[in-house]
């Protein structure tokens, strides 16, 4: 209950109550129809605080352990069921009548006949209530009575509200007003109850500005007598109908319909009237909501007075809302139907695209292999110019380097012709055979080949390093003479060069073939390399 007080409290204060007044009041009903939408959505919880407190209340009345205790408890019953389940608190209000009647106390047993004829309001049983009332009416206890006129006037309204005779509405109406000229009289000015009775003879009389300026300023100056009386925002809601601010209506009937659902009231008639101007609103799925909610709360509180209203607003509502989801459903047929074609032709296109893609995948892989192939031709033109630039300053080299040798050979030829010429003038027969049978060719030979050596290494100044990173380490080869090859060298300077036939090999260096070969096959047993790569190893060289 504490906690119900405090929320009322906190919605009071974001709704901004105080300063508002009349026509110029600022009404954000959003927010409130928020709040309410939550309170309906978990009404379970209100329930079962209520429950709570109906089993406080009946083990209250228990532990009464006389009359007089036990119709205090049986008072509390009837108020807990009095708004929550009428045939229940019949019972109860009539058990209150025994004990009152055990006690024999006329007050008590009036103020126990009022809660009875309050139960058969609420279950309908109209006439049997005014019965009851009229019988009442001479006792001295019910002539200031507040309860008594209450119970009158409202039994009276509904008669009203329910009457088609317009003979019997005239009667009505001059009673309703009696009632609440008395009702007037009994409160003392200033009063909750005297506020909302001025407000219902102002609407009444035609005057609803003058209702909306005294309720407002009512609230204005008591906002906590307000704060949990829903037919205070329900009689400040009939005053804005008849004004036509039907905002101002929505707001006051969602405030009422709050009080009510906190409080668990099945009573009500302000969530159904919500319910009703939410419809003709559009606002049908929320309006359906409330009025469900309210039909509930009618059949859970077998509140029969309030049935015939609720079951009048239901078909127009559900009519609405059957309407707006028909509406729906054909919006969401054409939205699936648009999203479905929208879908096939997305899938359309994306087949194609990735066709497409797929071709301009293929023509892709196709054109890497094809820049591989440029790539590798490209590579494989810059060795072959690379190797015809070193094969061009070879014969360069050598080619000037042989004319250099012939002409030194035709230099030694003429030289030696011109010295036996000499010889054979002056008679030295015997000195030139003796010239003549000495050998030339071992040291022409071994002058060739140190000027090979020479001209090989100043070619290629790096390849003795260069041969024996390709040889096993402690299998380098090193020649005696510091500018010069040995044997096994000068056998791979000539495949260096190009020269890989043995045959060719032996004929220039004056060897036998088998020579070369067995040479050949003692270095290549001693590479890094094996043998099919050795021979391009030193090529690259």
């Amino acid at each position: 209950m504490r906690n119900n007080r405090i929320v009322c409290l906190l919605l009071f204060a974001l709704l901004g109550i105080a300063g508002m007044k009349g026509a110029q009041e600022c009404f954000k009903t959003d927010s409130l129809l928020v709040i309410l939408d939550k309170i309906v959505a978990g009404q379970e919880h209100i329930e079962e605080a209520k429950q709570r407190e109906v089993t406080a209340a009946r083990a209250r009345l228990r532990q009464a352990r006389d009359d007089s205790a036990r119709f205090v408890a049986l008072g509390e019953m009837f108020v807990q069921y009095s708004k929550y389940r009428l045939d229940s608190a019949l019972i109860f209000a009539r058990q209150r009548v025994e004990v009152a009647n055990r006690l024999g106390i006329r007050d008590s047993v009036v103020a126990a006949e009022l809660n009875m004829v309050d139960g058969l309001k609420g279950l309908g049983r109209f006439y049997e209530g005014l019965d009851l009332l009229q019988s009442l009416s001479h006792e001295e206890y019910v002539r200031d009575n507040d309860y008594y006129y209450y119970l009158l006037h409202s039994i009276t309204l509904l008669l009203y509200e329910d009457e088609g005779d317009s003979r019997l509405d005239e009667y009505y109406e001059k009673q309703l007003r009696s009632y609440r000229d008395t009702i007037l009289k009994i409160n003392p000015e200033g009063t909750l109850g005297y506020v909302i009775n001025l407000g219902e003879i102002y609407i009444s009389e035609g005057r609803a500005g003058d209702a909306v300026d005294v309720l407002a300023e009512f609230r204005k100056d008591n906002p906590a007598a307000v704060e949990r009386n829903a037919m205070y925002w329900s009689v400040l809601a009939n005053a804005y109908e008849e004004l036509g601010n039907f905002e101002a209506q929505k707001y006051c009937l969602a405030m009422g319909a709050i009080i009510d659902k906190r409080n668990c009231i099945k009573t009500y008639t302000t969530l159904q009237e919500l319910a009703l101007l939410l419809n003709e609103e559009g606002d049908t799925e929320r309006a359906y909501r409330y009025i469900s909610c309210a039909m509930q709360d009618v059949m859970a509180g077998n509140v029969r007075s309030r049935l015939v209203q609720v079951s009048q607003y239901m078909p127009v509502i559900l009519d609405a809302y059957s309407r707006a989801q028909q509406n729906i459903r054909i919006t969401r047929i054409v939205f699936d139907v648009v999203v479905a074609s929208l879908i096939a032709v997305l899938v359309v296109i994306m087949v194609k695209l990735r066709r497409r893609n797929r071709k301009l995948q293929e023509i892709r892989h196709k054109l890497d292999n094809k820049n591989q192939e440029l790539a590798a031709l490209n590579d494989n033109l810059k060795t072959a110019n690379s190797r015809l630039g070193e094969s061009n300053k070879i014969k360069e080299v050598y080619i000037a380097q042989l004319f250099k040798i012939c002409t030194e050979y035709i230099d030694e030829m003429e030289a030696f012709r011109v010295l036996l010429s000499r010889k054979l003038k002056t008679g030295q027969v015997a000195e030139i055979k003796s010239v003549v049978s000495q050998p030339m060719t071992a040291d022409a030979m071994k002058d060739f080949l140190k000027k090979f050596d020479m001209i090989f290494l100043e070619l290629f100044p790096n390849f003795i390093e260069d041969f024996n990173r390709l040889m096993k380490p402690g299998y380098e080869i090193v020649p005696k003479e510091k500018d010069g090859l040995n044997t096994e060298l000068r056998i791979y300077a000539l495949v260096r060069l190009g020269i890989n036939d043995s045959t060719k090999i032996a004929g220039l260096l004056h060897y036998s073939s088998q020579t070369v070969y067995n040479y050949r096959q003692k270095v290549r047993s001693r590479a890094v390399l094996p043998k099919d790569k050795f021979v391009e190893a030193v090529q690259n060289l």
